[in-house]
């Protein structure tokens, strides 16, 4: 059979039968190109959870193993001297996700070399210089397109020799973002006003800016009232400074020595690390850094973030020096499945980074860093929510990239279809009355799924939405919300007591075991369900005055207990973070 790698369809020979080596090459825009075909869709190696949970314990390990080697290198490369932390900060968010990207890729094609089924395939070309990424945002750009992940396909391919290829020389495709539906849109006098924003903090002296707030995730006029508690000139917007791009230097490249395999993937691995690190931390690292450093504050005794870490390469070259220099590093969760999920790299990597982490309400076993603290986050969504008695019934989505991506306890790449399905179970499910009443918001970003094609196709009565209002503006039109994931979402209504009942297949959300007596209760007051069918007949019952069951005694009891513990919110929340910062200042 001939293996057909990707989308992109350049690479597919029609005329033989074919393998598609996942879900990911099958586009539902272009169903009539791959319907009638004859071919078979090889299995996806994480659909055995199991699996994928040793893998990602592996994943972590190998991360660990390789990155004392890597800092190293780099210090060597840079004449430099920093510590392993300041590396963690700078090149961990890259190695971390790459190590996982890759060895996802690596047994795809593993797979399908063990399959027996594969005569040959077709390639592209595996000029290395054409795929290294300026940064680590560049790379979370392009794994989720055709083009990059074809090329890491290929190098596996090649290094393996497990069957027969060719190399087909076509123009790159460009490796398009997934298009947002503009719920958030910035206007352009917004966007102008945040850029002279950002460099306020450049003109506030040092004294009146010890603690720096990078990616808070708090409402501007909470900020704005946290930072004059701590006697601070006001700094509500700070700046995302990226990597500009430089031409790679292979011979630099090839002072990178690696030698840390134990088998075969870490020899490949081995290989690949130096020709896949980011610019950033090689050919344009002395000048990125110099601009890092003087687009931040300059001498800050504490550092507070939620997801700088992942959106914001200036923010960790800057936050790593900071930290060597004695400032406080400290982190929150930003969303959900903190806390809850299995295992997640996400979480790992920022607790492991930061000097204290705040929680929503829980706590990690053997870190007393990780400190339950309540969410500037969740208070400020405190006047934005409520629900309308005579509205909808907003039904929430999620979508996942096509290619795997951060490993986390929850379902990923091909398992999108079995999510959409699950969906589809529950549409239906509940009466015609409530049908009625459901109003699907599609997930802001589709990553290729073609969602609303698709439910074309399952339930063309059902409404859909897609426009720019925001999920808030819905749930003030809506009378209940139906959560689908295990998502901040959930903890934003429950947090807000807002009527809410969500399902998510728990094989494919794995808890970890502190969680799951939380989701047990849950469970038993009718807010949690396993299965569509169980959160159909539980709407069914509620849907004409959810208040009337969401207001009981038992609801609420359970609601404010799981609250506390993964939602937690206090009405004085502010002097609390005051009293925190200042202790920890007081430390330093």
């Amino acid at each position: 059979m001939f293996l057909v790698l990707t989308a992109d369809q350049r690479f597919w020979k029609n005329d033989e039968k074919i393998l598609f080596l996942g879900e990911w090459c099958r586009l539902y825009r272009n169903k009539p190109d791959w319907f009638e075909l004859d071919a078979e869709v090889l299995p996806y190696h994480w659909d055995n959870r199991a699996k994928y949970r040793q893998d990602y314990a592996y994943v972590d390990a190998l991360y660990e193993k390789y990155l004392g080697p890597l800092s190293t290198e780099l210090n060597q490369l840079h004449g430099v001297d920093h510590s392993t932390r300041y590396w963690r900060i700078v090149v961990g968010p890259w190695l971390y996700f790459f190590i996982g990207v890759f060895y996802d890729r690596f047994l795809s094609i593993n797979s399908a070399a063990e399959s027996k089924k594969v005569t040959h395939t077709w390639i592209p070309s595996l000029n290395s210089n054409l795929y290294v990424p300026k940064d680590f945002l560049t790379l979370r750009e392009w794994y989720w397109g055709d083009a990059y992940n074809h090329y890491l396909y290929g190098i596996i391919i090649d290094e393996l020799g497990k069957f027969p290829y060719a190399i087909k020389t076509y123009e790159r495709l460009s490796e398009d973002k997934p298009q947002s539906r503009g719920y958030s849109s910035i206007s352009p006098g917004k966007m102008v006003t945040k850029k002279i924003l950002e460099k306020v903090g450049g003109w506030i002296p040092p004294r009146l800016n010890k603690v720096v707030f990078v990616s808070s995730y708090l409402h501007a006029n909470d900020l704005l009232r946290l930072q004059l508690s701590l006697g601070q000139f006001p700094y509500p917007c700070t700046p995302i400074v990226r990597a500009e791009d430089v031409p790679v230097d292979m011979k630099l490249r090839e002072e990178l020595k690696l030698s840390q395999e134990e088998n075969l993937f870490e020899k490949l691995l081995n290989d690949i690390l130096p020709h896949q690190i980011p610019k950033a931390y090689v050919e344009g690292y002395l000048k990125f850094n110099q601009r890092a450093m003087a687009s931040f504050p300059s001498n800050p005794s504490l550092i507070y973030t939620t997801n700088g870490f992942w959106g914001n390469e200036g923010f960790n070259f800057w936050a790593a020096t900071q930290t060597e220099r004695g400032a406080k590093l400290v982190a929150s969760q930003h969303g959900g499945c903190y806390g809850v999920v299995a295992w997640s790299a996400a979480e790992e990597h920022e607790t492991r980074v930061s000097d204290r982490y705040f929680s929503w309400g829980w706590k990690k076993t053997g870190q007393s860093k990780v400190v339950p603290f309540p969410s500037g986050q969740l208070a400020g969504l405190k006047p934005k929510i409520s629900p309308d008695p005579r509205g909808g019934i907003l039904w929430l989505g999620v979508s996942v990239t096509r290619y795997s991506s951060q490993l986390v306890s929850v379902p990923m790449s091909r398992q999108m279809l079995d999510y959409l399905k699950e969906q589809q179970r529950f549409s239906r499910a509940v009466s015609p009355e409530v049908h009625r009443l459901l109003v699907r918001r599609l997930f802001p970003i589709d990553y290729d799924w073609d969602e609303e094609l698709r439910w074309a196709d399952m339930d063309p009565e059902l409404k859909i939405y897609g426009g720019r209002k925001t999920m808030y503006q819905q749930l003030n039109e809506s009378r209940l919300c139906i959560g689908t994931y295990n998502s901040t979402t959930d903890l934003e209504t429950l947090a807000r007591n807002y009527p809410t009942v969500t399902f998510f297949n728990p094989s494919m959300n794995e808890f970890r075991e502190s969680a799951q007596p939380y989701f047990d209760d849950l469970r038993r007051v009718g807010i949690y369900h396993e299965t569509p069918e169980s959160a159909a007949a539980k709407v069914n019952e509620i849907y004409k005055d959810p208040q009337l069951w969401w207001s009981s005694i038992d609801v609420q009891d359970v609601r404010k207990k799981f609250c506390h513990q993964f939602a937690r919110t206090s009405e004085n929340w502010i002097p609390e973070w005051k009293k925190e910062f200042q202790k920890l200042i007081e430390e330093s």
